[in-house]
């Protein structure tokens, strides 16, 4: 089972959402803010900070819809490296027991066409990790 640790003081990568168009403008409000290597990317913008970074964000951004802190990566070309690859991340340590989940997919490639089968496969593969897990 992973381990417990104290993430309060790690940096993290964050995810803020946006209207289409608005990106570019997000960026520069976040670069305002205080939080490094902001990226303006298709629907928001990623961008790296301490946990207060992703707080500070959420009070004070006028651009931001939600902002979403990225706990994993999975190269994925297909759902069988999708399910192991998500498998594989500590969701226990992120999860409380008992708490509900939703996944929402966005985009494809040649064999994740379906946002809604993408979605299943995580949901399946986490759901998994935690039942081992615990």
């Amino acid at each position: 089972m992973g381990e417990s640790r104290d993430t309060r003081f790690e940096d993290c990568e964050f995810f803020a959402t946006c209207p289409p168009g608005v990106e570019g403008l997000l960026a520069d409000e976040l670069r305002g803010l205080g939080v490094r290597k902001v990226r303006p990317l298709a629907g928001g913008a990623a961008f790296y900070g301490k946990p207060a970074a992703g707080l500070r964000v959420c009070l004070w951004s006028r651009l931001a819809g939600r902002v979403n802190t990225v706990v994993g990566r999975v190269d994925a070309r297909d759902g069988e490296a999708l399910y192991a690859g998500v498998r594989e991340l500590v969701w226990e340590d992120e999860i409380a027991l008992g708490a509900s989940i939703a996944v929402r997919a966005h985009g494809t490639n040649d064999e994740l066409r379906n946002t809604q089968f993408t979605a299943l496969k995580v949901k399946d593969a986490l759901c998994d990790r935690l039942v081992e897990a615990r």
